[in-house]
């Protein structure tokens, strides 16, 4: 992938490194099946989602709002 784009496992590691938590992929797959997010900000390419850099403030967001990840916690900026 681009130095911008992310698989969903690559935005995992990403946001456990930034938050001090474990996030699990399947956290964030489920924020796109719930409709937490838009699946048109990280379309599915060959099968593989698509995240840009750039959206992981959001994903932390989304992540807070359903408990996901501690609110005490420093987030992706």
């Amino acid at each position: 992938m681009s130095d911008g784009q992310l698989s969903v496992s690559d935005a995992a590691r990403a946001l456990t490194e930034e938050t001090g938590q474990q996030i699990r992929p399947r956290d964030i797959t489920l924020l796109f099946y719930y409709r937490e997010l838009r699946d048109d900000l990280a379309p599915i390419v060959a099968g593989r989602r698509i995240i840009d850099r750039r959206l992981l403030p959001e994903i932390a967001r989304a992540l807070r709002r359903r408990g996901w990840v501690r609110r005490d916690e420093q987030l992706a900026r």
